[in-house]
């Protein structure tokens, strides 16, 4: 085997076991359980919470895709939760579903439907409850936060690291960048592992009908904050985020990191995001 051609087989085997177990982030609007139908069964399906649809839309879905064999974890969106009974009625239902993990997030409303301001606030509050939540994550800003201070966003990390399991990050366009943040984080005390946000295969067309049926959500407001991948999309009808995949599948590989896995952002383009985890996956 020449160099070359070891090399690519380094990258490819690197970029697989990166690829192993993808978690595939959808919107719950109308429609998105025959979407995830694309997957295999035993997928894990990961389903944001929006202010537009509500939390209880989340449970929902989350409870019907568990119903059809995914592992599912639901957005709980810290602003979007009136109060503990209302949580205790969400973890009750999570659990009668089957359902054992939980991204816990601030969320997007512009007020707090309660108390909990933060996702911090509601993990204070689920660390007084009984519940079956076997694995919690929080979110974390690799590329950093349009309104929030780093300084900042270490506290938080800090302070929810003690009720978390893992931390899964925003998009990440930027393999060093990530890097970077990571080895802050570590040099702060946040020993968490990381589970890497990355972009699925997004059709400029898809994308734009998902963010009209979510009020303009989740999918362009992230890719507003990143101006050169909306150039890219502009230059081509789909995004491979193959490149990117495999520079940070390489990084991925230095165990004292602790990046373990992969949160494909699909903007409800699953099949299409799932095809191409086939695809890489295969070399």
């Amino acid at each position: 085997m020449s160099a070359v051609s070891s090399a690519v087989h380094v990258q490819s085997s690197a970029l697989a076991r990166l690829l192993e177990a993808p978690r595939y982030e959808v919107i719950p609007v109308n429609g998105i359980e025959e979407k995830v139908a694309a997957l295999p069964r035993g997928a894990s399906v990961t389903v944001t919470a929006s202010p537009r649809h509500g939390i209880e839309r989340t449970v929902d879905v989350s409870v019907r895709l568990a119903g059809r064999g995914y592992r599912v974890v639901p957005h709980l969106a810290a602003r979007m939760i009136a109060d503990r009974g209302q949580l205790e009625r969400i973890v009750a239902h999570l659990e009668d579903a089957g359902i054992h993990e939980a991204l816990v997030v601030g969320g997007d409303a512009s007020q707090p439907a309660g108390g909990y301001a933060d996702a911090g606030d509601l993990l204070d509050e689920l660390g007084t409850l009984s519940h079956s939540l076997a694995r919690i994550g929080v979110g974390g800003y690799p590329e950093g936060h349009p309104l929030i201070p780093e300084a900042r966003l270490l506290e938080a990390l800090r302070r929810k690291q003690r009720h978390a399991d893992y931390i899964a990050t925003q998009l990440c366009f930027d393999a060093e960048a990530l890097v970077r943040w990571v080895r802050a984080m570590r040099e702060a005390g946040i020993g968490l592992p990381v589970v890497v946000g990355l972009p699925g295969v997004v059709e400029r067309r898809k994308l734009a009908e998902i963010s009209l049926r979510t009020g303009v959500g989740a999918s362009l407001r992230y890719l507003s904050k990143h101006g050169r991948q909306i150039a890219t999309l502009a230059r081509s009808r789909r995004f491979d985020p193959t490149p990117l995949a495999r520079a940070l599948a390489a990084r991925a590989e230095e165990a004292d990191l602790g990046i373990g896995g992969v949160h494909l952002f699909t903007f409800n383009q699953v099949e299409a995001t799932e095809a191409w985890v086939r695809r890489a996956s295969s070399g």
